[in-house]
């Protein structure tokens, strides 16, 4: 996707979902400080040895799981390329770098616990939490990030559990980009499950199914998760759009009359790593 060595795998394997959530650790320090939480909360660790380290193209790996049960891996020395990938269709390519891959939406029936874990153990932070009716069931989800991204993993209650995860999403730097990609995913056959619309985090994006059958996302824009953030109790997680394909709206939709007091410079397209 970027200057990384490697940032998605795909092996073959019989469940058929998410093997593995990676976390990168910034430095030695954070690394060990993790491990140090991860013992003492008593989550059993399995050390990566060198041929795994070596697949995922980093120094040091530990893997364990969440207490809903999601495969974790926690690395440190993520290994840059010595050419950045470049896509011939994506020119513009994704925004990545110091703020890792895009986001994860985990699926879990067990919030409190898990959460507690993510907070206390893994260390991020809450951006947001809320509810929303959606094609007949209340889907409850909390929105926890770990740099200036208003998330990189979410968990959600309540989504039917076909699948460990709800959907993965990568961030482009463009309305252009999103809608380029949902013209190829259009044109190539690929089921889209959500047309273009804007969430309440200010990302626009539409959604795709993947072969697995959870699904993913491909969005731009979005809040900068600053120092002065404020946590919002959301009562929907999509200010307009994200219909279903020939589907009747969910909604009568309004754009939110209250957004986030935004004390912070909301950094131009420059500033952004991709």
């Amino acid at each position: 996707m970027d200057e990384c060595e490697q940032r998605l795998f795909l092996r073959p394997g019989s469940q058929d979902d998410v093997a593995a959530v990676g976390l990168a650790a910034l430095n030695r320090g954070e690394f060990d400080a993790a491990l140090g939480r991860l013992k003492a909360a008593g989550v059993a660790m399995h050390k990566g040895d060198e041929s795994a380290c070596r697949a995922r193209h980093v120094t040091d790996l530990v893997s364990f799981r969440d207490p809903s049960g999601n495969p974790l891996e926690l690395c440190l020395g993520q290994r840059v390329a010595a050419t950045a990938f470049a896509s011939a269709v994506a020119p513009s390519g994704f925004v990545t770098g110091d703020m890792g891959m895009g986001h994860i939406v985990l699926v879990t029936q067990d919030l409190e616990p898990t959460l507690r874990f993510y907070t206390d153990v893994i260390g991020m932070a809450v951006s947001d939490r809320g509810a929303e009716e959606w094609a007949g069931l209340t889907i409850e989800a909390v929105f926890l990030h770990c740099n200036r991204r208003h998330h990189s993993i979410a968990l959600g209650v309540g989504i039917p559990p076909v699948k460990r995860t709800a959907h993965f999403e990568m961030h482009v730097p463009d309305i252009d980009a999103v809608g380029l990609a949902c013209d190829r995913a259009r044109a190539a056959g690929v089921e889209i499950t959500h047309l273009p619309g804007r969430h309440t985090d200010d990302v626009f994006s539409f959604y795709g199914r993947t072969p697995s059958g959870f699904e993913w996302e491909i969005g731009t824009g979005g809040y900068d998760v600053g120092p002065n953030w404020r946590q919002r109790h959301l009562t929907r997680f999509t200010a307009w759009g994200h219909q279903p394909p020939g589907g009747e709206a969910r909604r009568v939709a309004t754009m939110p009359t209250g957004r986030p007091a935004l004390p912070w410079r909301r950094p131009a397209r420059s500033d952004r790593c991709c």
